[in-house]
């Protein structure tokens, strides 16, 4: 099972990490808005590989912990964006609030589902 959340790690990492480049191209937010994004990233793709390698689970546990968290809050400030009505698009109109929150929210389910795997550390 760890290596089946390595392998969702690094699909993760690598989805969050060019998903944020789309959603922010040509048009940045403020540098902590995505900074954290890349971290988590990061972080996904470091736990990935390290699990694979040294079958060592404590980085991808933390990275998923890390990313659940950032997710948990873009998601309900998302949820509360729409419903209050707005429908905003996102970095050049590519994205609009609605289907960011259905793939936050799809994301926020990954992590959470990483981070279980992650902390039963079975090896099968």
């Amino acid at each position: 099972m760890i290596r089946n959340c390595a392998w969702l790690a690094l699909a993760s990492g690598l989805f969050l990490a060019i998903a944020e480049i789309i959603r922010n191209w040509g048009n940045w937010q403020a540098w902590p808005f995505w900074t954290v994004d890349f971290i988590a990233a990061g972080a996904l793709i470091w736990g990935g590989v390290r699990t694979l390698s040294q079958g060592s689970s404590r980085l991808l546990s933390a990275a998923w912990g890390f990313t659940a968290g950032i997710f948990w809050m873009s998601f309900f400030s998302h949820t509360q964006a729409v419903s209050g009505g707005a429908d905003e698009t996102y970095a050049s109109g590519t994205v609009n609030e609605g289907m960011l929150t259905v793939i936050i929210g799809a994301m926020l389910l990954a992590a959470i589902a990483g981070l279980i795997m992650s902390l039963t550390r079975r090896t099968i």
